[in-house]
């Protein structure tokens, strides 16, 4: 990325909340690469926060709301991503307070019967049981959740 110093960070941050919203520190490292000083960014994220263009605590929310509604993720998923995104670990714990496990398990088998459904054909029922787990893992699901459903689908 080209470093253009004679550009104002408030100016730049503006232009890239436009687009989408960011946490605190996403903003932050956006701001850093364009080589403007510690200072500089502190100024311009009080100034955003001020004006409640940044909310950690609403971007987490958000972000929940889009991976469990939209992208069938479970808890496991949701706690990495907000680290990923530079959330804080109190409001990561906060927004994550409130997690329906009773509706990760509902994501889950819905997820699941998806799933079978375009690879019965192809496998064993001891493959298909162990690709299921690992489909559910990788989607963030609690481990408790996946043993319910593989007991489920899979009785013998």
């Amino acid at each position: 990325m080209l470093i253009k110093m004679n550009k104002n960070p408030l100016t730049l941050a503006l232009k890239k909340l436009s687009v989408r919203a960011y946490s605190e520190k996403e903003l932050e490292n956006f701001l850093v690469k364009y080589g403007f000083s510690r200072e500089q960014i502190k100024e311009v994220l009080a100034q955003l926060l001020s004006w409640g263009y940044l909310n950690d605590q609403r971007y987490a929310a958000n972000l929940i709301n889009h991976y469990t509604n939209y992208k069938q993720y479970g808890y496991f998923f949701l706690y990495k991503k907000l680290q990923e995104k530079g959330i804080p670990e109190q409001i990561i714990i906060s927004v994550l307070t409130d997690y329906d496990q009773q509706e990760e398990l509902e994501r889950a088998r819905r997820l699941a019967e998806k799933y079978l459904a375009n690879k019965v054909k192809q496998k064993s029922a001891e493959q298909l049981k162990n690709m299921l787990a690992r489909h559910l893992s990788r989607k963030g699901f609690l481990s408790a959740n996946i043993m319910t459903i593989i007991n489920e689908n899979f009785t013998y």
